[in-house]
């Protein structure tokens, strides 16, 4: 999933005010729940393998590496000198690493890899 910095949604860089501001975030928490309850209310029984839990793990740890390294409020909140565990408290509470990771060709985790996790231009794409 991504993310917004609502700190880029403030009177200097929009032009808007606090209630525009307030009233966009808002929409995007709407949306987003909208968007994303069914899905959690359709899959929720859903079994998975061994080998999807493993890719699990191995995402999470991505994102502990894109926090650590690029999330300016992660390395914020690490220069400030405040509780160390209180900034990574945001992390997942397991994740696993593995050295040159490749999923197996013609898996789930193979296609979100090869095509959805690679730098393309997406308002290019044409619908198939």
């Amino acid at each position: 999933m991504g993310g917004l910095f609502y700190d880029d949604a403030n009177t200097k860089t929009q032009g808007w005010d606090f209630d525009k501001c307030f009233a966009f975030m808002q929409a995007v928490g709407q949306g987003y729940l909208d968007g994303i309850v069914p899905i959690f209310e359709n899959n929720k029984h859903t079994p998975y393998t061994q080998s999807e839990r493993e890719f699990q793990l191995y995402r999470r740890g991505r994102y502990v590496e894109y926090n650590l390294v690029y999330d300016r409020g992660t390395i914020f909140g690490l220069q400030s000198n405040e509780r160390t565990e209180s900034i990574l408290a945001s992390m997942p509470p397991l994740a696993s690493w593995s050295y040159r990771y490749e999923p197996e060709v013609g898996t789930p985790e193979f296609e979100l890899t090869d095509f959805y996790l690679k730098p393309r231009d997406w308002l290019a794409l044409q619908p198939t």
